[in-house]
Formats: structure tokens, sequence, C-alpha cells
């Protein structure tokens, strides 16, 4: 009973979100957008980064607690990278971060930029998307995200790309939530940046700028629920079929191999590159 009170809970959770997040937008929505590019592009760069800033606040106090609960959740009962005897590792990943930070942040900018000249007929106006519409549309998003993904993933892990790129990620084989994004800007592009903008690019006029907003702050909060090596009994990811969590992807930071996928599970499954331990 607890554990269907629980999935019952975190899936309606999602859908709340849904309306939460379109009624918040509606509310502070202009009459008018002049400059649709620019608002296009500093839109979604405040939705990634409000998102990334309060859920690694989150992550940062579970890290930082001592509850009995909060560790119970904790994925590899291994230490976190600032703990231990490897205190010059955990400075020089420090150093690492902040700098891979700093250059991802003009990054991120110049890629929605350029999504914005090939193409943009995203809907601005006050014709608002429903509930229904934001939630197919977000699964459209993300299946096209997750094919991306997948397979500049596996590339990814090819030798030649894995030394010269991949290897940056992987400095955190027990994953952190702010490691998510931790990346060589080449990744960074091609496997980040890309997959989540591709959707809504392709669904164009069909689209409301609402929908795509939600969806950044949902794939934002996704992987960094994904890295943050906690496994707890609320996060809806682990009740929704054929969905990652932050355990199948654990397994893939820890191990090294397989379990490619960042949205749903099904290519791991159809090309036999699901860990099965």
């Amino acid at each position: 009973m607890e554990f269907s009170i629980m999935k019952v809970c975190s899936i309606t959770g999602l859908f709340v979100y849904f309306f939460i997040g379109k009624q918040c937008f509606m509310w502070v929505w202009p009459d008018k957008i002049e400059e649709k590019q620019c608002f296009f592009v500093v839109s979604l760069y405040l939705a990634h980064l409000i998102t990334y800033t309060i859920v690694n606040a989150f992550y940062f106090a579970c890290y930082q607690s001592k509850s009995k609960y909060i560790s119970q959740a904790k994925i590899e009962q291994k230490p976190w990278p600032w703990d231990g005897k490897e205190s010059k590792v955990w400075q020089e990943m420090k150093r690492l971060f902040w700098k891979n930070v700093l250059i991802n942040q003009f990054i991120m900018v110049g890629v929605a930029y350029a999504a914005s000249c090939i193409k943009l007929d995203t809907r601005f106006d006050q014709s608002f998307p429903t509930v229904f519409e934001i939630s197919w549309q977000i699964m459209v998003f993300g299946i096209i995200e997750d094919v991306l993904f997948y397979f500049s993933h596996r590339l990814l892990h090819t030798p030649y790309f894995y030394g010269k790129v991949h290897k940056v990620h992987h400095i955190y084989n027990i994953t952190v939530s702010w490691s998510a994004e931790f990346a060589h800007p080449l990744e960074y592009i091609l496997g980040n940046l890309i997959p989540v903008i591709s959707g809504p690019i392709l669904l164009g006029s069909q689209t409301h700028m609402i929908t795509v907003l939600v969806f950044v702050g949902l794939a934002t909060h996704k992987t960094l629920s994904d890295h943050s090596g906690f496994n707890f009994e609320w996060d809806v990811y682990q009740y929704l079929p054929l969905t990652t969590h932050s355990e199948f992807h654990s397994k893939h930071h820890s191990l090294n191999t397989g379990n490619y996928s960042s949205t749903f599970t099904y290519l791991d499954d159809l090309l036999g590159t699901t860990i099965k331990k």
C-alpha cells in the first residue's frame, strides 16, 4: 500500500509540475514580444540556470545531511568524491569544475542562438498550451532527445572519443548532481544541448515557448537527479515504465559501460547494452 501511494503521488506530482509551470509562465508572460530571438535565448538560459541552482542546492543539503534516511538512499556505498584520502584529487576536480561551468555557459547561449537562427517558428503569443498539449509534446521531445543522446553517447565511448572527450565526464565514477553537466565542450554540445533543443526546433509552430521552457526545466532536473548518487523512494522516474533513473545511470558511471540512454531504456534493451547486474 505504501509503495502504491508513493507511486501515485510521484506520478501525480509530475503532472502538477506541468500545470504549475504553465501557470507561472502565463502569469509573467508579456503581452507582446518584439525580439523573439533574444527572448528565446535568454528565457532558455534562465529556465536552465534557475532549475540547475535550485536542484543542486537541494542535493547539496542532502550531501551535508547526517540523516539516516538520506544515507540509506545512497546508491553506491563508497565515499563521495570529497571524502577520504584523495583530497588533492578533489581540489583538482573543483578547479576543473568551475572552469568547465564558465566555458559551458557561453556554449549554451551560443547553441541556443544558433538554433534560433536555423529555425524559430515556435509560438510566443498568448494562445497558451493546455496541460495535455504540454504532456504529449514533452513525450515527443523526450524520445527525440533520447535517440540523439544514446547514439552520441555510444560514439563518445569509442576509444578515440573517450580518451579525448568523454573521459572528462567520467572523472566522477561516483556521481553527484553537479557532475551532470561537467563535460568536455564538444560533448556538452553533441550530447547535452543538441538533443534537448532538437525536439522543440523540429516541432516548430506546433509548440508554444512555454512548453519548451517547461521541458528545459524538466530535462535539467532529470539529469541532475540521475547524477545525484541517491535513489529516493519518491523519485518519480523509477516508477514510469521504460524510463531511466538515478540507479540506472549510476551503474553506467561505476562500470564505465552500458546503460547509455538518458530518458528511456528501450534503446539499451533493443541493442543489448542494458547492464543486467
